[in-house]
């Protein structure tokens, strides 16, 4: 495991001894300084060369144990390689419970966080005014649309009787034209022609018998034995019958020039006309249809629209009321993280598919954790590890890790828009606790287990840059800086690769003399600086990582100080603290 990637708690520093000695005797000092005032002059010279005294004797013997090493053997040993970090339970299985009422509204009413319900029972009730005052509204619309909707349906009844009956008269019509041009051709223009012939055969008839009676007449008349008058008189009946014969002729003419054409073009005509009319009534009757229907369904439609608008109407009435879908803790829905929350309070304004509640499931509880990107690489879904949750002390819970998100969490960003995590969950094996979601959990993660390696601690690994080295000896004195490999680590061991050997003795501190001789000094990162994480694209796959943090040195040079990769540490604080 690169050291890079592990969180060690460091040792406190020898400066930090000095100055809390400083300030505890100075303390004292002030002290006796301001009683001794009150005494006389000489007494207060007196006691501030013993105090003055008194302070270079402390900070002499303080330096001196610094001073003195801690030194440890280098040997083998087998040890686990845990990645700790800090979460909270949720469970696995989770109810929402989501406002179903359309656009902005607000509780009335709120069932008490934490309590436990089954299926049904009520959990929310939403404010239902403004929908009482719609459903009104139109409710009065649909029964207008309704009302409209049947007089159309009654109207388009009676358009459809009366096109029918344009229909039948047009076509009656027809009917009668094609009769009366049959009757026409087939009878009345024959029976007067046939009576016109006869009269001018008649007429001719009558004629020629008048001109028999007047030749006789004349013979008679010539031979004196008919009177003047009857003969005059046969002669008027010959000029009659003249007459009658030419009126015969020209009534026969006239009739079939000019009458029977016209009556048999007259008849077409209205045979002609009428098959129009016909056709225009079927068409009329067609449109008229078509527009009353179009009417008819958009008055039926309307009619639906609204009634759909009066029912889902109804129905948010019915949604104003939240219940539960199933049985369980009830669990205020406040939002995604703290920066961010939502009220979920009586009074409340939400929104429409908001979740207000969610009913989690305790039978199966998960961890959830926040991952920093440079540790990634450590955790894989099937690692085994081991649980602390607050408020159950001495209790480990066994569990497995089951989910790493593919993408880094994006929802602090802009607290830290370098910070990336991934969300993380570990399933537990059990829940024999009635563990509840919410409460703090730290897990550790088994990342590997390194048996039988050669092993210094921690504290005793000196970073500069890429290279890491010890101080090989039992003393200050004659120690050396030596540089080694490094392996896999965890929080007290590092494993080291190469550069010591069994047996050897290294320096677990050190004093400022000694830290001169490490090559190549770095400026120490401000506080700043060792928030943000490293990266190291080409790092060492076991092992790589600095050994130590930077420290500042009495003489003013700045050096790499103890391992366990400080800014990986503030990192991953700073991401749990923000979680």
């Amino acid at each position: 495991m690169p050291i890079a990637n592990r969180q060690v708690v460091r040792p406190p520093s020898a400066f930090a001894s000095e100055r809390r000695l400083c300030l505890f005797t100075s303390g004292r000092t002030s002290t006796v300084a301001r009683r001794s005032a009150f005494v006389n002059g000489a007494v207060f010279w007196v006691i501030g060369i013993a105090v003055i005294g008194g302070l270079i004797y402390f900070l002499r013997t303080d330096k001196q144990k610094s001073a003195v090493a801690e030194a440890h053997q280098v040997s083998r040993r087998s040890f686990s390689v845990m990645l700790n970090e800090k979460g909270e339970l949720e469970a696995k299985k989770s109810t929402d419970v989501k406002v179903e009422v359309e656009g902005r509204s607000t509780i009335i009413w709120l069932i008490d966080e934490g309590a436990q319900v089954e299926k049904g029972d009520l959990i929310a009730r939403i404010a239902s005014n403004e929908i009482e005052e719609r459903i009104q509204a139109e409710d009065i619309k649909a029964q207008n649309a309704k009302a409209a909707a049947e007089a159309a349906d009654q109207q388009f009844e009676i358009m459809l009787d009366q096109n029918q009956s344009d229909i039948r008269k047009a076509r009656l019509a027809l009917t009668n034209a094609e009769i009366e041009q049959r009757k026409y051709l087939e009878g009345d223009s024959v029976q007067m022609l046939n009576a016109k012939e006869n009269a001018l055969r008649t007429a001719k008839i009558r004629l020629e018998q008048a001109q028999d009676v007047l030749k006789d007449s004349r013979a008679l008349h010539d031979k004196g034995h008919l009177s003047k008058l009857d003969f005059e008189r046969d002669i008027l009946s010959e000029i009659e019958a003249k007459d009658a014969v030419e009126a015969a002729e020209l009534d026969l003419k006239t009739f079939k020039t000019y009458t029977m054409p016209k009556e048999l073009a007259q008849k077409a005509s209205d045979v002609d006309e009428a098959r129009k009319d016909l056709e225009r009534t079927i068409k009329k009757a067609e449109a008229t249809e078509m527009k009353d229907r179009a009417q008819t369904a958009a008055k039926h439609a309307e009619y639906t629209l609204v009634a759909e608008r009066l029912e889902k109407l109804r129905e948010q009435r019915v949604k104003t009321e939240l219940r539960a879908p199933s049985s369980g803790m009830v669990v205020y829905d406040t939002g995604p993280n703290r920066w961010n929350r939502r009220e979920v309070a009586e009074g409340a304004e939400v929104i429409e598919r908001q979740t207000v509640v969610k009913l989690p499931d305790p039978s199966q509880m998960i961890v959830k954790l926040r991952i920093h990107e440079a540790k990634t690489s450590l955790i894989a879904v099937g690692q085994k590890a081991r649980v602390e949750v607050e408020g159950i002390p001495d209790v480990l819970f066994d569990g497995t890790v089951t989910k790493i998100a593919p993408l880094a969490d994006s929802q602090n960003n802009w607290l830290n828009p370098d910070m990336k995590e991934y969300a993380t969950e570990i399933e537990l094996d059990t829940n024999n606790y009635e563990l509840k979601p919410g409460v703090t959990a730290r897990a550790d993660i088994l990342v590997k287990n390194v048996d039988n390696a050669l092993t210094v601690p921690v504290q005793a690994v000196y970073s500069v840059g890429e290279r890491h080295f010890v101080f090989n000896g039992k003393s200050q004195t004659g120690a050396k800086p030596k540089e080694i490999v490094v392996g896999a680590a965890n929080d007290s061991f590092v494993e080291v690769s190469s550069g010591l050997s069994e047996g050897d003795w290294v320096l677990l501190a050190v004093d400022d003399s000694l830290l001169a001789a490490l090559p190549n000094p770095v400026e120490q990162p401000d506080e700043f600086e060792r928030s943000k994480p490293k990266h190291k694209a080409n790092g060492p796959a076991e092992g790589g990582g600095k050994g130590r943090g930077d420290r500042k040195n009495r003489g003013g040079a700045k050096m790499n100080g103890k391992t366990a990769e400080k800014s990986e540490k503030a990192a991953a604080k700073t991401s749990q603290d923000q979680s």
